[in-house]
């Protein structure tokens, strides 16, 4: 949690916490609230530890959040394969919904289209986790050009 800081002492000059506060969170003495994940995350200018906290607290942990460190150039590939894919999964979704009733013959086939989209969710949050992580690195990157 601290953010690259050498020291808890040096990284309570970011963030409004003691270093004993700051070792109990990195230790998971005491549980790290919402607020404190976004204060950690605008004072260290490391936006990419809101989606890490997400994957860890209950409600993302329930509905199947991640936060997985890929290096961009996997998880670009992972989701282009993904993307690829999406199509035939879309059109059986169509077929499947058409009637608005998801009856036994075709409840196999939504099972899989819905483990489908969550490992498609699973590689867009990837590549959003790249992106937060670029972020802190590379500020006020647009990817326009500059004149």
């Amino acid at each position: 949690m601290r953010a690259g800081y050498v020291s808890r002492g040096t990284a309570t000059t970011a963030v409004p916490f003691s270093p004993e506060t700051i070792g109990r969170h990195e230790r998971g003495d005491i549980a790290l609230e919402p607020e404190d994940a976004v204060t950690y995350a605008d004072c260290y200018g490391s936006p990419d530890i809101l989606p890490r906290y997400c994957a860890t607290c209950p409600v993302g942990q329930r509905i199947g959040r991640t936060a997985t460190d890929r290096p961009l150039p996997y998880a670009t590939l992972r989701i282009r394969r993904l993307i690829a894919d999406a199509q035939s999964v879309a059109d059986r979704l169509e077929q499947i919904a058409f009637d608005g009733v998801i009856d036994d013959t075709e409840r196999e086939d939504f099972e899989k289209a819905l483990a489908f989209l969550h490992q498609l969710e699973q590689g867009i949050s990837d590549i959003v986790l790249c992106g937060l992580g670029n972020e802190k690195a590379a500020p006020g990157a647009t990817g326009a050009a500059s004149r």
